[in-house]
């Protein structure tokens, strides 16, 4: 599997943001559960999940939801099968119907494997203007979420609104 160029992926501001705010780094983010929680349940999604996009992997900060035991040891996938690439370029929330016809993931294990068909996902933006890594939801049928985008990107920007004040709080 290739993945399409996402130049942003090796930005050095961006990786010295993700590294700054610890979104490089798989600890217990309590603060974000109710998120996730609000995510699968609102989105009637099996999973919800944070993502920090690194240069070469995606790490889980938040999640709900049956995440095979082999992924969760890891704490996340490499980057090559991160469905919340595209967040990068887009910089704007966005929905996969069906992964089988997507040319960009139909062969990603996560689909082939793991069974994800359908994703919605919103960027997390620092307020210096990067893109983290991103919020999203998960099922294993294919299906809409578009009516939800728009609340997605609102708990996406709570989610980094958190973020920054927790790496604020543990500088000071």
């Amino acid at each position: 599997m290739r993945l399409p160029a996402y130049p942003q992926l090796h930005d050095p501001g961006r990786l010295r943001e993700v590294a700054r705010l610890g979104v490089d780094r798989e600890v217990e983010r309590a603060y974000l559960a109710d998120i996730v929680d609000t995510v699968a349940d609102r989105l009637d999604a099996p999973f919800a999940i944070v993502t920090g996009l690194l240069s070469d992997a995606q790490v889980f900060l938040a999640g709900r939801g049956p995440v095979p035991a082999w992924i969760a040891e890891v704490g996340g996938t490499p980057i090559e099968w991160a469905f919340c690439c595209p967040l990068l370029s887009e910089r704007a929330a966005r929905t996969v119907s069906d992964f089988t016809t997507e040319p960009e993931f139909r062969d990603n294990p996560l689909v082939t494997v793991e069974g994800i068909r359908s994703y919605a996902g919103a960027p997390l933006i620092s307020g210096s203007g990067l893109v983290l890594g991103g919020l999203c939801a998960l099922d294993v049928r294919p299906r809409q979420f578009g009516t939800h985008l728009a609340e997605l990107q609102e708990l996406a920007d709570e989610v980094v609104r958190r973020i920054e004040a927790e790496a604020e709080a543990s500088a000071a």
